[in-house]
Parts: structure tokens; C-alpha cells; sequence
């Protein structure tokens, strides 16, 4: 029998998203027939969703939070409220492709396996897989890679034949065990209001011992940030992005790799003075305004592993170590 499943769906008021993403996801649990349930977290604060969805979708559940909390609020009041242990989060503007679950399921079928993560296709474009991601360590800095939006990188086309471990599961779409979420702690709200937030949890199962893993058969189309940019300006997005990826580094790099990122931001800074870079300059001091959640962050979550991790979550690897033995991951 197959296990039931609760899609969970963060909504801010996006009723046209709403419109294009909800349908294939209805008519997906209506196929499986396995007591699925989908829940659309109302996080307008208003309540502005209810009705909508209770007049064109009556078989799905609507949960209204009281207050705008973002995206890592939203979900987890959803995680909260499912009632099946397998929970898939889908943003808005993801348009599932059919048969999407079930080689999600079978991922996450070892108890090694935290979260699994379809192909996600950057504005439905089969050449464009931004779900394929790689954490890169040079020179004192961190580099989030997406390989799969560059069509020559080496290794990506094995990757897309197998399931391949990532380091995390983007959010906008990845199914997980809501008592794993539960006890990593859930979503960090150093990382709020968006972003990243998705990087740290998936960090913290690699470093309990658990994996992400990447599963091209199940497939998804993204129109990129067609929730967000309706909410906040391009350069706030990557403000954001930039901040949040220099407090990742700042709670989970141990001793050495530490002391080598603080060289390598103190050339940046200076390096960013004298040639004007001002957007460099208020990406550091938007991170330091978080030096009292950062020091809690460590102390509670911190994962001390770092260089291991690195190299177990590198999907490329497929042409070394597994890529021998052409076995897969599972």
C-alpha cells in the first residue's frame, strides 16, 4: 500500500500561481488514491484565501495563520497541521508533472534518506535544472554552484541519469519525514524572512548522518521566484541570498576553514571600498545585525563535519567514486 502523503502549499495571496500550481497537484492525489491531502497555508495574514480555494477546490484544506510570517513559518505551520508522516512542500509558482511522488517515496524509502528533491526545470526548460546543486569551499569563501543550469559542466549529464546526493533540497519543492524536520529543529529563524533557510536544515541532516538526494525521474516546473518578486525588489532578493549565505558560513564553519574565511572577507571588504562596491559593503552589514541570533545559532545547531559533508554531498562525484561502479546511490 502506498504511503500517504500531505502536500503542504506556503500561499501569500498568489491566486493566479495558486491557479496553475493547485489543478496537476489535485489531480495527482486523485490518481494515487492513497489518502493524500493537500493544505495550502494562507499566510496573508488576512485570511484572503479561504473562500477562494473552499469555492474552486473543496477536497483540499486551507490553513489561515494569523500574521505574514515568510516562507519558513508558513511550511512549518503546515508540518504542524499534516497529518501524514511524508510531507511534500511546494511552493505557488511549481507546476508538478504527473508521477511526481512516487520515485520521491521510493527515495526516501531508506531511513538514511531526510529528503528528496525532484528536477526541478528553471521555467519548464528540460536544459535548465536548478534542483542539481553543488557547495564549493575556495579561497576562505563559500559558492553555492547549480551545474545543472550549465549544460557543459562536467559530470552533469551522469547526474541527471541517477539519483545523486545534494547538499540540500531546494525548498520550493522537496518531500520529507515530518518527524526527521521535527527533530533537526525545524527551519532556523536566523535566515529569515527567506532563503537559505532550506541550505541550513538539509546541512543539519548531513551532519546527524543522514542524506539528500536529488531524483531526476520526479519532475517539476519552476517559474523562478514568481511568488517572491511580486513581494520584494530583485536586489533585496539578493541581498538576502548574500547575507544568509555569509551566516551559513559564519555558524557552520569549524576552527581552520573559520579562520580562513575571515582572511578572505577582510580582502573582500577592502577590496570592495576601494573599488565602490557598495552592495558588497551592505551584504556584510545586513549579516553582522545577526550577531546575537548567530551566536545562538552555533551553539545549537552547528555542524562541525564541514569538509566530510562537503565531499558526500557533491553530486559530481559520480564521475569519481561512484561513477566506477555505475551503482546508484540507494
Amino acid at each position: 500500500m502506498t504511503e500517504p502523503v500531505s502536500v503542504v502549499v506556503p500561499a501569500l495571496g498568489d491566486r493566479e500561481l495558486l491557479g496553475e500550481c493547485l489543478p496537476p497537484i489535485m489531480e495527482e492525489v486523485a490518481d494515487r488514491d492513497a489518502g493524500d491531502e493537500v493544505v495550502v497555508v494562507d499566510d496573508t495574514g488576512g485570511g484572503r484565501l479561504g473562500a477562494w480555494l473552499a469555492e474552486g477546490y473543496p477536497r483540499l484544506r486551507c490553513l489561515a495563520r494569523s500574521e505574514n510570517g515568510g516562507f519558513a513559518r508558513a511550511l512549518t505551520s503546515g508540518v504542524e497541521s499534516a497529518r501524514s508522516e511524508l510531507v511534500f512542500a511546494v511552493n505557488p509558482d511549481v507546476r508538478v508533472r504527473p508521477g511526481f511522488l512516487a520515485p520521491l517515496q521510493r527515495a526516501l524509502s531508506s531511513p538514511e534518506v531526510f529528503a528528496a528533491v525532484p528536477r526541478i526545470l528553471l521555467g519548464g526548460e528540460e536544459g535548465r535544472i536548478e534542483s542539481l546543486t553543488r557547495l564549493v569551499f575556495e579561497e576562505g569563501l563559500l559558492r553555492l554552484e547549480q551545474p545543472g543550469l550549465e549544460p557543459l559542466a562536467g559530470g552533469v549529464s551522469a547526474c541527471l541519469e541517477r539519483v545523486v546526493p545534494v547538499p540540500f533540497a531546494v525548498g520550493g519543492a522537496f518531500l520529507f519525514r515530518r518527524r526527521l524536520f521535527e527533530e533537526l529543529g525545524g527551519f532556523d529563524p536566523l535566515f529569515e524572512p527567506f532563503y537559505l533557510e532550506d541550505l541550513d536544515l538539509c546541512w543539519r541532516a548531513w551532519g546527524r548522518g543522514l542524506s539528500v538526494l536529488h531524483v531526476p525521474e520526479s519532475c517539476v516546473e519552476h517559474r523562478h521566484r514568481g511568488t517572491i518578486a511580486r513581494v520584494a525588489p530583485l536586489e533585496a532578493v539578493r541581498a538576502a541570498i548574500e547575507r544568509n549565505l555569509l551566516l551559513f558560513q559564519w555558524k557552520h564553519l569549524p576552527g581552520r576553514l573559520a579562520r580562513e574565511h575571515l582572511l578572505a572577507l577582510r580582502r573582500s571588504v577592502h577590496e570592495a571600498c576601494l573599488l565602490g562596491r557598495r552592495e558588497e559593503l551592505t551584504w556584510l552589514a545586513l549579516a553582522l545585525e545577526q550577531r546575537r541570533g548567530l551566536g545562538r545559532a552555533r551553539r545549537e545547531g552547528a555542524v562541525v563535519d564541514f569538509e566530510r559533508i562537503l565531499r558526500a554531498s557533491d553530486p559530481l562525484r559520480v564521475q569519481g567514486d561512484w561513477g566506477r561502479g555505475g551503482e546508484s546511490v540507494l
